[in-house]
């Protein structure tokens, strides 16, 4: 795949140019994204830097990325390797271009090289990313398909906090690295019921719950059994006055055993340890592979946005019954 005229293409580009690239782009409200929030997807133990690719224009400016993320996933009982596509940014200086098609075509044909079975990215409902999708699959040949809408529950800080226990439970704890041997088989779990799900390799389990970047794990620990689990990420908003709020998003939970009232005492636990921070919104993808009652219990209610869930194989033959749509799903949302 040959850069747009006039771009060369620059792999694993400096992650703070990114970030200005990006943050200089997006349309407000949108994430700041600075290289922490990058790098708590692209730099995972089990991830692959090279398939981070820009192009740059003849005065050295970065003009446009996109990133794609390795995950082993399970589809329908079958194992494959696939790659998540994410922020797809064409700078605003260059529109018309015509970067967009080569940026994405480039990833497509590296992830094919390195193997990959399947690609999946998610597009909001109505955005021009949809048509990029769509037809630079199309153009590469390949089939591609929605195979599910999603929606997330929000709840507003100060509906929560009226219905937040009076105390905590005294069974809810950050994560340390030492209960990494005790979570293994909640973190297998993760999905199962799920058709879609990704697979967290053990590689990952400290990065993602303890050191990454702007991310903050609890546990339920009964008398010294971990029986719970729950991943949030705190992430900063630019607001359409430039302004930054607080907004908190659950990324990995597993209620494990818990009955039906100690998901609900976890949850709380959760939300009343949140009100030491300066928190506007928390976020709950509807997502289906954990039960969204203990979070109605604290006022997370259905948000207007919609997002399409794309699925596209890369090898052909390597899915003998063809895409097929899912009713709920366990991968990373943003």
């Amino acid at each position: 795949m040959e850069p747009a005229q006039g771009f060369s293409f620059v792999f694993k580009p400096d992650l703070k140019q990114v970030s200005d690239l990006i943050c200089n782009t997006w349309a407000r409200p949108c994430w700041n994204y600075d290289t922490g929030l990058l790098e708590l997807h692209i730099m995972r133990p089990t991830g692959d830097p090279e398939l981070t690719v820009g192009q740059v224009s003849e005065d050295g400016r970065l003009a446009s990325f996109q990133a794609y993320m390795p995950f082993e996933v399970e589809y329908y009982g079958d194992r494959y390797k696939a790659v998540f596509a994410s922020f797809l940014t064409v700078s605003s200086d260059f529109h018309g271009k015509g970067l967009a098609g080569p940026q994405q075509g480039m990833l497509i044909e590296k992830a094919i090289e390195k193997g990959y079975d399947l690609y999946i990215t998610m597009c909001e409902v109505g955005a021009a990313s949809n048509r990029a999708v769509e037809k630079i699959f199309a153009k590469k040949n390949l089939p591609v398909q929605v195979v599910n809408v999603l929606q997330y529950t929000a709840a507003l800080r100060e509906l929560v906090e009226p219905v937040l226990p009076k105390e905590a439970t005294g069974k809810t704890r950050l994560y340390t690295k030492n209960d990494k041997p005790n979570i293994i088989g909640l973190v297998k779990d993760l999905g199962a019921d799920a058709p879609l799900r990704k697979i967290i390799p053990e590689a990952d389990i400290d990065f993602l719950f303890a050191d990454r970047p702007h991310t903050r794990t609890w546990v339920f620990d009964d008398n010294g059994t971990i029986r719970g689990l729950a991943n949030l990420l705190l992430l900063e908003v630019i607001e359409p006055d430039e302004s930054r709020a607080l907004n908190v998003y659950f990324d990995n939970v597993s209620f494990g055993d818990l009955d039906e009232d100690e998901q609900a005492a976890f949850i709380g636990d959760i939300m009343l340890a949140l009100q030491e921070t300066d928190y506007n919104t928390a976020f709950m993808p509807k997502i289906g592979y954990v039960p969204e009652e203990p979070f109605r219990k604290y006022r997370f209610r259905v948000a207007p946005r919609q997002v399409n869930l794309y699925i596209s194989p890369l090898k052909e033959g390597v899915l003998p019954k063809g895409i097929r749509e899912v009713d709920s799903f366990y991968l990373d949302v943003y």
